[in-house]
């Protein structure tokens, strides 16, 4: 269980919490006990749009595709 921030070489030795891929982002929530939790980055743009969509940002949608593309502009580096 890990409790502080894996660091970037880290989090690429792991893989993602929930299916299984390549692991490129973490995540934690304090019901998990703050424990960080290695995601792929679809993994964590499904999160992101999950969590906007909930909080009721009345500007979730392009909130989201802002957030998408500058992912899949972090995916390509």
């Amino acid at each position: 269980m890990r409790k502080k921030p894996y660091t970037q070489i880290g989090i690429r030795r792991l893989r993602c919490f929930r299916c299984g891929g390549k692991t490129q982002e973490q995540w934690q929530i304090c019901a998990d006990g703050n424990i960080y939790r290695p995601i792929c980055l679809k993994c964590g743009i499904e999160l992101n749009e999950m969590v906007l969509k909930w909080m009721g940002f009345p500007d979730w949608k392009e909130k989201f595709e802002k957030y998408k593309k500058n992912m899949k502009f972090m995916e390509e580096l």
